[in-house]
């Protein structure tokens, strides 16, 4: 065995990552922490699965790919993000807690006030070291 080899076993993909949101202004990091699903999570796997399925049946029927409205990409984008947002804590809006729920998010995502917050949420999505913890084995 070879003590200098990387051990596979000491890390493991995890479903879910809780994600410090940023203030938009400085870069700090805010007390609002959303909980998103990662790549492994059934429910995204579920929304990554149908998008290819989707792209590929019109594939195969045109024999072209063919590109979505800007508008149907924004609103994809929107259902994507709602999907993966599991909760959140520390989030106020006017000085009152916003409790967590699908409209709540929906909502949140959707305002053209706070895209800031959505290009966060959508850069955690991405950033799959997130969504990597060391393994209990190790």
């Amino acid at each position: 065995m070879n003590p200098n080899a990387f051990d596979l076993d000491a890390y493991e993909d995890t479903t879910t990552a809780d994600v410090t949101i940023k203030d938009p202004a400085t870069g700090a990091p805010s007390s609002a922490v959303i909980t998103l699903a990662g790549p492994e999570h059934p429910s995204r796997k579920k929304i990554d699965f149908d998008r290819q399925r989707r792209m590929r049946a019109v594939l195969q029927k045109t024999g072209k790919l063919q590109l979505q409205d800007p508008e149907e990409d924004e609103a994809d984008e929107v259902d994507m993000l709602v999907a993966c947002t599991l909760g959140w804590s520390g989030m106020n809006i006017g000085g009152k807690p916003l409790e967590f729920s699908t409209q709540a998010s929906r909502d949140l995502y959707s305002d053209p006030k706070r895209r800031w917050l959505r290009a966060q949420v959508v850069t955690a999505l991405g950033e799959r070291e997130a969504f990597i913890k060391r393994s209990a084995t190790a």
